[in-house]
């Protein structure tokens, strides 16, 4: 016999805690003025909070094996089991391989045209800098090196509230689908209006029903980590080099 399970509840009951982790209370969506606070929130806790232990979650330097370096990234996910973590900058942000990289997001205090082009511009930072790949051996023999290509770093935005009146409106959907190559945004959320999600394939854009903007960003960005699996085995050979 079995019992039913209450999934929209469950789900419902799992963005009030993510909520709380944000520092929010559990009415923000009733309160407009309420806007703004979420700035100095924690996503870090949040993310963690949500995402499998896997992935490490937190401010970022990415470098390459040539010595180049991105502009600092507010918030990363990145591979946390294979991934030599290097070094740390002087304030303490990690300085992580690109190739152990699964996403990029900017905190902004609203999603407008500018943050969302800047937000892009980071993003592109990490995307421009060479990834390796290296033969990964196992019980049954030994798995090719994959093209970095079919892992995209995603780029996202994380917000308190909108300035475009709808997100779905023609404005945002424009600023959101024609970014230049390179710093297009994948993902992202104003937490008082509604969270987004651009298809990689299409470039088509779907949204949260309404009132459960947290809740389905946190989901599809694990559908969307998921899907790019493991992070790339980095090829230490070419890191060693810049020993000598």
């Amino acid at each position: 016999m079995t019992t039913r399970f209450d999934l929209q509840k469950a789900y419902l009951r799992k963005q009030e805690e993510l909520l709380a982790k944000l520092n929010l209370p559990s009415g923000f969506f009733d309160h407009p003025t309420a806007k703004g606070d979420a700035v100095e929130a924690n996503w870090c806790a949040m993310l963690q909070e949500f995402l499998p232990r896997r992935y490490g979650v937190g401010p970022i330097f990415a470098v390459d094996c040539h010595g180049q370096q991105s502009e600092q990234i507010d918030l990363a996910v990145y591979d946390c089991q294979y991934a030599p973590l290097f070094f740390s900058s002087p304030t303490g942000v990690l300085v992580v391989p690109a190739e152990s990289i699964y996403a990029v997001f900017e905190v902004k205090p609203r999603i407008d045209k500018d943050y969302v082009y800047y937000a892009g511009k980071k993003a592109a930072s990490v995307r421009a800098l060479h990834r390796t790949s290296a033969e990964i051996q196992h019980a049954g023999g030994t798995y090719a090196p994959q093209d970095p290509d079919s892992k995209p770093i995603l780029g996202g935005i994380l917000a308190a509230t909108s300035s475009w009146v709808d997100l779905e409106g023609k404005a945002a959907t424009k600023a959101l689908s024609n970014a230049p190559d390179g710093r297009h945004l994948d993902i992202g959320i104003a937490l008082d209006a509604l969270a987004f999600d651009r298809d990689v394939a299409s470039g088509v854009l779907s949204y949260s029903p309404a009132d459960t903007q947290l809740i389905w960003f946190a989901l599809h960005l694990f559908q969307k980590l998921q899907s790019l699996g493991t992070a790339l085995a980095i090829a230490l050979d070419d890191y060693e080099r810049a020993l000598y």
